[in-house]
């Protein structure tokens, strides 16, 4: 019984490696996408925390507050533009990893058919050998039992 060999077994292996390569690249992405998530929470908390002061105040108090609103509103918008280019990446590394995943997904399907193949051929090429050693034993046989010619009296 010789052994199964899907020929396509190295470019299964590559396209194995592919795939974890793009597992791994979707993870970072998924975590670069959390942490500019995070970043925007926090940038947002910091804006919505800021107590303008009621009431009269000099003109350069009036201007530092102002500069330190704007620069937070800055900080927000810059860090929603970060979530919004991570959430980018995160789908285009997902799709990656899908289309990887697909490759894989389909010579594996090609080597389970191949294997399932292979099996029956085996079992074909077991049952022909059955029956060719189950024949040749029947004629052993039947030669064994038949008469030879010096037995009957036939002259050779």
């Amino acid at each position: 019984m010789k052994r199964y060999h899907f020929s396509l077994e190295a470019v299964l292996r590559v396209r194995r490696a592919q795939e974890e390569a793009a597992t791994f690249a979707l993870a970072e992405a998924n975590r670069q996408r959390r942490l500019a998530v995070d970043a925007h929470r926090a940038a947002v908390a910091r804006y919505e925390a800021l107590e303008p002061h009621p009431g009269a105040q000099d003109h350069a108090s009036f201007e530092c507050e102002r500069d330190v609103a704007e620069r937070s509103a800055a900080v927000v918008a810059a860090a929603l533009v970060a979530v919004e280019s991570a959430s980018d990446a995160a789908a285009a590394r997902h799709a990656e990893w899908s289309a990887a995943a697909r490759l894989v997904a389909a010579l594996e399907r090609l080597d389970e058919r191949r294997r399932a193949e292979w099996r029956v051929e085996e079992q074909r090429s077991e049952v022909a050998a059955i029956d060719e050693s189950a024949i040749a034993g029947w004629l052993a046989d039947s030669l064994a039992r038949s008469p030879s010619r010096h037995d009957i009296g036939v002259p050779a």
